[in-house]
């Protein structure tokens, strides 16, 4: 009975430490503050993103979009904010934009059209951004284990607010 409790104990051991190997860090880049308020119904038909493999980009330092009306309660994050429409759920989705492997502030990543991949054009990484949690699909990304910065999208209103 001993022998077999052993062997149960080895195998779930050896379990956890397999899965724990594959695991994507997505918390590479500095801590910033995100607070991005697009709860309106008319905010979010302007600036959200409504249809499925649609994205949108928001730099306050940037001020990018240019016509959002960024105030002294709106952060952006570390590199600004990347939200997206998933393409399974609908849902939108945020992340940061700045490139985990490189963790400069000013290297972004950017959409690839015809993929819908977020690139980084500095180290080559690919993040599946529209229906995979911004995980690494190739690059140095893949092989650091290292994905895109996630931030919470909460509905409010007739839209969304986007935090950390």
């Amino acid at each position: 009975m001993k022998t077999l409790l052993y062997i149960y104990i080895i195998c779930v051991v050896v379990l956890i430490s397999g899965n724990s190997c594959t695991k994507i860090s997505d918390n590479q880049i500095p801590s910033y503050p995100v607070n991005l308020n697009l709860s309106t119904a008319g905010y979010w038909q302007t600036y959200g993103v409504t249809s499925p493999g649609s994205y949108r980009k928001f730099i306050k330092s940037e001020r990018i979009p240019a016509n959002y009306p960024y105030n002294a309660n709106t952060y952006t994050g570390f590199g600004g904010v990347l939200l997206v429409c998933d393409i399974y759920t609908g849902n939108p989705v945020a992340y940061d934009l700045s490139c985990p492997v490189e963790r400069r502030e000013n290297i972004r990543v950017t959409i690839e059209e015809n993929s819908y991949d977020a690139v980084c054009t500095v180290c080559g990484s690919h993040y599946d951004v529209m229906g995979g949690w911004g995980t690494p699909t190739s690059g140095k990304a893949l092989t650091q284990k290292v994905g895109l910065t996630r931030y919470s999208v909460i509905k409010t209103g007739g839209g969304y607010n986007v935090v950390n």
